[in-house]
């Protein structure tokens, strides 16, 4: 369990061997210039002594199919025991469809693995 996909799958509720055991959000969306931006952080706090953050940040959009709209989004390592040490220590997106593109890739990575 040293990759972060394992834990951000296990948020996303797709990892098994992984318990979550909390999680914390706080919202702290803003009106800038008349947007509103949408703006949360959570930390999610495994059974093995990992916690992550997640962010997101967003504007208020309509919803187009043909676009992927700009917000940003990071999972970062918060803390972690010394014999976990997780790789890569936070990875960042700058749209839904890139963070969909990477899950997808490793999701398909990790389930030849458990094939084996």
């Amino acid at each position: 369990m040293n990759n972060l996909f394992t834990y951000v799958a296990a948020i996303k509720g797709e990892a098994v061997g992984l318990e979550l055991i909390s999680r914390e959000s706080v919202d702290n969306s803003y009106e800038d210039q008349s947007i509103t931006v949408d703006c949360k952080e959570s930390l999610f706090h495994f059974s093995n002594g990992v916690t992550i953050k997640y962010c997101t940040e967003s504007e208020e959009f309509e919803a187009n199919e043909l676009i992927c709209p700009e917000c940003w989004i990071s999972y970062e390592v918060i803390s972690e025991s010394s014999s976990t040490q997780i790789r890569p220590k936070r990875k960042t997106f700058t749209n839904r469809c890139q963070e969909s593109f990477w899950f997808k890739l490793h999701k398909q990575s990790a389930f030849g693995e458990y094939k084996q």
